[in-house]
């Protein structure tokens, strides 16, 4: 064993990449809820893309260190403390045996992500490493648990331009791909639904965020479920959105308007009830050039 948790918020559970091939048996993705965090904070270790880290979230946590190691946080600002004396976060650091990590009140973001070099050795269901709590895989971390990583002694962490750490407090615009129901709502309904502020409501979790505003219609009332996907917009009965996330359900029945691009995602998850959204219209070609840029600076293979 590694790290030992003495104290654990009301969400902390470990998680990599997810199950991606496992949605035709019914099987939510899971996985890192910012992708954009997680994947900085393994890459500052010089690790593999889908090595598991912990997801924190709203603070609340505390770990011993059991063996001398590297870390990163990345993230929220969860006030993340090193024995009581603040710490730097989109950073390696090297923390030594009988170290105490904490993250305590968010003063921005939502989740905070601790990488560990090599990554948590914890049990693979299914493929992959990620908690999903809806589908009774894992469970969230307590107080006692025990977590395993690998030894090394060679100093790996790399550092990571400003202008790649994130602002959680703006506002934030989310890029939508229209789906094959995109024409079932009319030019009026696609107007009001692109030309308002929309607001995270708290029914907003690791499976969906609801959002309030002017509801719109469409055309079409019922229809059969049938597979949805991550990031997919529903819009339900009455009207208002729902953007669905990591442990979403594989099959739905509200007509779709479009699907987030993914990597936009990861400004949502860090947003608490009440931020105004907005979304825009996305050229596929535009996505696909961003995402494989992504992908290949962090060397992400599916």
């Amino acid at each position: 064993m590694s790290f030992i948790v003495i104290k654990s918020s009301f969400l902390s559970t470990i998680q990599d990449y997810g199950r991606l091939a496992h949605g035709k048996h019914g099987m939510s993705q899971s996985g890192v809820m910012d992708e954009h965090a997680y994947s900085w904070a393994n890459h500052l270790l010089s690790n593999r893309f889908n090595d598991a880290v912990i997801e924190i979230t709203f603070g609340g946590t505390q770990l011993e260190v059991l063996i001398d190691t590297f870390i990163a946080v990345t993230g929220a600002d969860l006030e993340f403390k090193v024995n009581g004396k603040p710490a730097l976060m989109w950073h390696g650091l090297q923390v030594s045996k009988g170290d105490l990590l904490s993250w305590d009140n968010p003063k921005s973001g939502v989740r905070a992500y601790l990488a560990v070099k090599g990554g948590f050795d914890t049990e693979v269901l299914f493929d992959s490493r990620s908690v999903n709590l809806r589908e009774n895989i894992g469970t969230k971390l307590t107080p006692g648990d025990q977590l395993s990583c690998q030894f090394f002694e060679e100093e790996t962490y790399r550092f990571i331009p400003p202008k790649y750490i994130p602002n959680y407090n703006q506002a934030i615009i989310l890029r939508l791909l229209p789906s094959y129901q995109f024409n079932e709502f009319s030019a009026n309904q696609r107007d009001l639904f692109f030309n308002q502020d929309y607001t995270i409501t708290n029914a907003n979790d690791r499976t969906g965020c609801r959002l309030s505003g002017a509801p719109i219609a469409m055309k079409k009332e019922r229809m059969v479920s049938e597979g949805i996907s991550y990031g997919g917009v529903e819009i339900s009965t009455d009207g208002l959105p729902i953007i669905l996330l990591k442990d979403a359900p594989s099959i739905g029945g509200y007509p779709k308007i479009g699907t987030v691009f993914s990597l936009d995602l990861a400004k949502l998850a860090q947003r608490q009830p009440n931020t105004q959204i907005r979304f825009e219209l996305m050229n596929i070609h535009q996505a696909q050039k961003e995402r494989r840029k992504f992908n290949e600076f962090f060397k992400i293979s599916y």
